[in-house]
């Protein structure tokens, strides 16, 4: 009788692990405030109507020549000399760690980079922060589709964390979140 293996992890999910995480988040009513911060630049933002989906759409980047004219990208770091007072959101995977051949946990960076003058707003609150909170709410724990749970524990991964990565004038924190994959 011939020995039957489980297939081997494909990780076929990466190229479309960071749209389906944006496409979550652009029907998720915890994720309102991310819309809204991303979009717009006063520090009373928080208080503004929720965005239609055609406008959630014109923020997300799809490889035009222009990238200053978006705030979600799908990749790491920023790729041009920005100086706009805007707020960007980055969500690409991190990394990926085998658990062994079956299986493992991809880990998901959340970039988030605004620029110093418009940081702080009226509520006494920061937009990164704001926007790490947002995410947290609503991603952590949540089966999103075609990618599976994703997490924040760091039990599970061991590089689930929020860090700093402030670039004068810029401040920033980097979200990561994990989901098992195989």
């Amino acid at each position: 009788m011939a020995d039957v293996q489980k297939p081997y992890a494909k990780y076929e999910l990466l190229p479309k692990l960071s749209y389906n995480i944006v496409a979550n988040l652009m029907d998720n009513s915890n994720a309102e405030i991310i819309w809204k911060l991303l979009k717009y630049q006063t520090k009373d933002d928080w208080e503004v109507a929720d965005l239609t989906k055609a406008e959630k759409r014109t923020l997300i980047y799809k490889g035009e020549p222009n990238g200053s004219d978006y705030a979600i990208f799908f990749d790491s770091g920023m790729d041009e000399v920005l100086s706009a007072e805007k707020c960007y959101l980055r969500i690409y995977p991190y990394s990926v760690n085998p658990e062994d051949a079956y299986k493992g946990i991809i880990d998901v960076a959340f970039e988030i980079i605004c620029h110093n003058n418009i940081n702080t707003l009226s509520n006494y609150t920061t937009r990164v922060d704001s926007i790490i909170a947002s995410l947290l709410t609503s991603l952590n724990g949540v089966n999103v589709g075609g990618v599976g749970v994703l997490f924040f524990d760091s039990s599970k991964s061991r590089g689930n964390k929020v860090q700093n990565f402030n670039q004068i004038p810029y401040k920033a924190k980097v979200l990561i979140m994990s989901v098992r994959s195989g």
